[in-house]
Order: C-alpha cells, then sequence, then structure tokens
C-alpha cells in the first residue's frame, strides 16, 4: 500500500469516530456530486471557531471543514418537543 493513503480517512469512519464535531480535512477526496469520500484528519473539535483557527494556524494547501452530523450542543435548546 502507497505510504501517501496510509493517513487518509473515509467519511463515515470520522462520523462514527467524532460525532457531532466539526473536523479539518487536509486534501479531501469527493465522489461525483459534492460528496465527501475521504481524507486527512488534521483536527476535530466541538468548536468550529476552534477549527477554524487551527486551519488559519496550520495554513493547509487544500481543505475543508465539515460538521460530522448530530444536534450540535449549542443548538440542542433550540428545539421544542410537543407531545
Amino acid at each position: 500500500m502507497d505510504k501517501s493513503q496510509e493517513k487518509y480517512t473515509d467519511w463515515e469512519t470520522i462520523q462514527k469516530r467524532y460525532p457531532d464535531s466539526f473536523v479539518l480535512l487536509e486534501n479531501p477526496v469527493f465522489k461525483p456530486r459534492p460528496y465527501l469520500k475521504e481524507g486527512i484528519l488534521l483536527y476535530k473539535h466541538k468548536s468550529r471557531k476552534k477549527v477554524i483557527e487551527k486551519e488559519v494556524q496550520q495554513k493547509p494547501h487544500y481543505s475543508t471543514i465539515l460538521y460530522t452530523g448530530g444536534i450540535r450542543g449549542d443548538r440542542a435548546n433550540e428545539f421544542t418537543f410537543i407531545l
């Protein structure tokens, strides 16, 4: 296996490992249509601001910041459930 490929992690694995987090991915690979397939995980945090700060510090050549899914803690109390 090519050593450069060892750092790549598929999107589904990232979502499972880091739920409810923002992730900074270097060299993201997209499938047809704008769906993320994989990328090199550089940083993860629950705060989008912290991830953006890390991106500015590291200055990756080609990167993206994505949310892994779920209800963010800062937005959880925005929902009202009526039974």
